[in-house]
């Protein structure tokens, strides 16, 4: 008797549609303070939500979107918040 174990490809973008992974997948990137896991997660969350959806409500083109939020992507200020306050995204800063 063989013992097979059948894998399935994690999908991030599908499990994104939750919005509890949404937030924790925020606070792990802002946890980091790395910039690039922060541009990740909010593009993993933007495909989640629809990035046509995403562009129309931040402002800027669906190229732009893609761009911005790509590996090699270096987004202006003004863009984040854009793309931030499309998807609800909300920042709670604290002093330490």
């Amino acid at each position: 008797m063989s013992n097979k174990i059948e894998l399935t490809t994690f999908d991030a973008v599908e499990a994104a549609k939750d919005p509890a992974v949404q937030i924790e997948l925020l606070n792990m990137a802002w946890e980091d303070g790395n910039s690039e896991a922060i541009t990740h997660a909010l593009s993993v969350i933007a495909k989640a939500r629809g990035m046509s959806a995403t562009a129309e409500e931040a402002g800027i083109t669906r190229p732009a979107l893609y761009k911005a939020l790509s590996e090699k992507g270096n987004p202006s200020l003004s863009s984040l918040l854009g793309i931030m306050r499309a998807l609800g995204v909300k920042a709670d800063f604290h002093l330490a």
